[in-house]
């Protein structure tokens, strides 16, 4: 959000004297994303208060279609910039002397978080649906589309890093200091730096809400309180939590557990241990201890589903499924 307003005045300057300059440490060491948090998960807050469907589902109604069509414009954009052909074969080119164990948890704990999986967010909203809904197409539909849209991100980012003669990087460097440098190069750059981080702020609020209704239907299913009661619990929660993770790059920074500051810890638990961790036991759940006929009826939907499907479905949660996450997981611990 910062980022989005520093855009749209024109103040996102990254380029000084010839160097550029860490506008992601500028932006972030005060107690503006203290603030800018805040007004995040009121935002969350404000949406989810108003319940599933006129809230949550009305929201993505509108955003969703926003942020395929903004990643649209942005991949025509790069398509057109003269590295195109250089940072579509840095995309597509795979180097597989680099996959090691760390790289492979990297890359469940992003598939996990994603796709939404082992934290609950998917068995919720599916809750919701119709008991007619077929759930392994509705699987398949988002498996595809949010494989659609990262290879999507990737178009958008990499003709744009060698046309202006970046170094290629990864997470908040490549977000926050690589591009905001390429942006200020690009003719219109105000314009398409502000439409990026407007993109990164749909998608960040999409997928904030999915992950705070986990926690509102835990509340009011476990302990019967009011929807309003929840969600009002659940920020209350998360604004306590993100502004120790917002102050850990400023006033915070020098405190460490485990050798980590918050947003660190938070990210590492989260996204390495917590996520595999949780689809890896919901598999065996839903595959060993799950009645059959509840998991049949449940994947039959609204058409029958072939018996060979099936039967795959069931030896993947028993035993592919469980097998693979756990020596990924273990594996990128340094237990084996």
């Amino acid at each position: 959000m910062e980022y989005f307003v520093q855009s749209v005045t024109g103040a996102i300057d990254t380029i000084a004297e010839g160097e550029r300059h860490s506008s992601f440490d500028t932006f972030s060491t005060g107690l503006k994303p203290v603030m800018w948090t805040l007004i995040f998960l009121l935002a969350n807050a404000v949406i989810l208060l108003r319940g599933v469907q006129s809230g949550i589902e009305k929201v993505s109604n509108i955003l969703m279609p926003v942020l395929f069509l903004i990643l649209i414009v942005f991949c025509i954009n790069s398509l057109l910039m003269p590295g195109v052909g250089e940072g579509m074969r840095f995309l597509f080119s795979p180097d597989f002397s680099k996959v090691d164990s760390s790289v492979l948890i990297g890359a469940l704990g992003q598939a996990f978080f994603s796709l939404s999986l082992g934290l609950g967010t998917m068995m919720t909203y599916a809750s919701y649906f119709s008991d007619r809904t077929p759930l392994v197409k509705s699987a398949s539909i988002i498996a595809v589309l949010d494989t659609v849209v990262a290879v999507l991100a990737g178009i958008i980012i990499f003709p744009a890093v060698f046309t202006y003669g970046s170094e290629p990087a990864a997470g908040p460097k490549l977000v926050f200091e690589v591009l905001p440098a390429i942006f200020h190069q690009m003719p219109g750059g105000v314009f398409w730096s502000a439409l990026f981080f407007f993109l990164l702020m749909v998608a960040s609020l999409t997928s904030t809400i999915s992950m705070s209704e986990i926690c509102i239907a835990f509340f009011t299913e476990q302990f019967g309180i009011s929807r309003r009661k929840a969600t009002l619990l659940n920020a209350g929660i998360a604004m306590v939590l993100g502004t120790l993770c917002a102050l850990s790059f400023g006033p915070l920074s020098n405190v460490s557990i485990f050798g980590q500051s918050f947003f660190g810890l938070f990210d590492y638990v989260t996204s390495n241990i917590f996520l595999p961790l949780g689809g890896m036991l919901i598999s065996i759940f839903v595959g060993w201890f799950l009645d059959r006929r509840v998991l049949r009826e449940q994947l039959r939907g609204t058409g029958s589903i072939k018996g060979w499907i099936y039967k795959v479905i069931v030896i993947c949660l028993r035993y592919v499924a469980p097998t693979g996450i756990a020596l990924v997981f273990l594996s990128g611990l340094d237990i084996i």
